[in-house]
């Protein structure tokens, strides 16, 4: 009798295996269709029916013991929000929450900008809002954009948010059409300008500034400044706030106004450690109004940091009446300041950016150039001892020449060299001051004063 083969009428229809991969365990039959064919789909639909059983048994629990169960659904939805379109977690959750979108974030009102990028699902709007604690309340967040449905109105763009903010105008201020950022400008301002030059400079630059305004406030500041910036004090009533405008490279927004701009510039002035010198000046019963005066003439000579304490114990020297008494000062850049001064009385202020400062045109007889007596202080070649204020804003190194200048030496003269080391010479005497000009000027290959 024949050997039966294997029955085969079972396998799938489109291809039948061979003996040889029955046998030896390679063929695998595909599964019927149907949760018949396989236990996946019946395992499947256990764990349905097992999730719904559990969600209905706390559902029923929370209808029955509301006091105790209604904590543990408020911690479900605190770690998925989701849980908050079930209704009875609705109704769990709603309790209390009153409160809880209204109350602030925090204290802090810097404003903050914050970009919602399209696409943005409100799970990840959350999950951002609260890494950068602009919400620090999670659910009751999430609880107020589903309540009021807000999740699906939340608009793509930079919004500017603050830390003084509650959960619902957090997601209020993100339902709204956000605005556009006023654009940003780099201002770059080095030390050493007048006040003149830093408004020819910001005239460039397409700021939206009133710069009439702005050079008012400069040159005849604001009792409110005085009374918001402690250490102006140091400014005698009537002065500018020449030399006390700082510098750097910092954006602005393209619409701040006026006296933003020069609080700004105050700002940056204090940011440099300066006002913690007026202490140490006050403590050794020193005018700090004098040494910030004395600090912008060592800005305007100087080239080198290591220089400027010499050069500011020259002129203190001078100042204490080593120089035969006479006390004069003998400044080039006090009576350049009065020129320019003079000059940009009659050019109008839009045409200062067109100006070229801090120039000798003009000047070949600078010991004998007229100034009228309301800047006859600044023309140290007659008037004695210091000009009435700065001339220009002075870096920090040349503030602390000026608050400790080097007078060990007594030096009285120095001199550029025109060597192009940008260093200075120095002597204790008018005799080595001719001597010296004779080797590094005039007989100098290419002397230029």
């Amino acid at each position: 009798m024949a050997r039966r083969e294997p029955e085969l009428g079972t396998l799938p229809r489109g291809r039948r295996g061979s003996r040889s991969e029955i046998r030896d365990g390679i063929y695998r039959p595909r599964a019927a269709a149907g949760p018949e064919a396989t236990g996946g789909g019946t395992s499947n639909r256990k764990i349905v029916v097992i999730l719904l059983a559990i969600v209905l048994l706390i559902g029923g629990a929370y209808l029955v013991l509301p006091p105790i169960v209604s904590g543990a659904i408020r911690g479900l939805a605190e770690q998925n929000p989701d849980w908050l379109r079930m209704p009875f977690v609705a109704d769990a959750v709603r309790e209390g929450m009153d409160e809880r979108v209204d109350q602030p974030a925090g204290t802090d009102p810097t404003p903050v900008e914050f970009v919602i990028a399209p696409g943005m699902s409100s799970r990840q709007i959350t999950d951002e809002l609260a890494a950068r604690e602009l919400v620090t309340d999670r659910l009751a967040f999430s609880f107020l954009l589903l309540e009021e449905g807000l999740a699906s109105q939340l608009q793509a763009g930079a919004h500017t948010l603050n830390r003084t903010t509650s959960p619902r105008e957090v997601a209020q201020d993100l339902a709204r059409t956000p605005q556009a950022a006023p654009a940003r400008v780099t201002v770059a301002l080095r030390e050493g300008l007048r006040i003149e030059q830093i408004t020819a400079y910001l005239q460039t630059l397409g700021l939206e500034l009133d710069i009439d305004e702005f050079h008012a406030l400069a040159t005849s500041h604001s009792d409110a400044l005085r009374e918001d910036y402690e250490w102006l004090r140091v400014v005698p009533a009537g002065r500018s706030l020449e030399g006390f405008l700082g510098s750097g490279i910092f954006e602005v927004q393209r619409d701040t106004s006026a006296e933003q701009m020069v609080r700004i510039l105050l700002d940056r002035w204090a940011a440099t450690g300066a006002v913690d010198l007026i202490a140490r000046a006050e403590q050794e019963g020193r005018d700090f109004y004098g040494i910030m005066t004395l600090a912008a003439i060592v800005e305007r000579e100087a080239a080198l940091d290591e220089e400027r304490a010499l050069i500011a114990g020259v002129f203190q020297n001078r100042l204490d009446g080593l120089n035969d008494g006479n006390r004069l000062l003998n400044s080039d850049p006090t009576v350049v300041y009065a020129k320019d001064t003079l000059r940009l009385l009659d050019l109008p202020i839009d045409e200062w950016p067109t100006y070229t400062f801090w120039t000798y045109d003009g000047l070949s007889d600078i010991a004998n150039f007229v100034v009228p007596p309301d800047l006859a202080g600044y023309h140290t070649w007659r008037a004695r001892g210091l000009p009435p204020g700065p001339i220009c804003s002075p870096r920090l190194a040349s503030i602390e020449a000026a608050l400790m200048p080097d007078t060990d030496d007594r030096y009285l003269y120095f001199l550029a060299k025109l060597d192009g080391s940008r260093t200075h010479v120095f002597a204790k005497t008018y005799e080595e001051h001719l001597a010296n000009i004779d080797e590094y000027w005039t007989n100098a290959p290419t002397a230029t004063p």
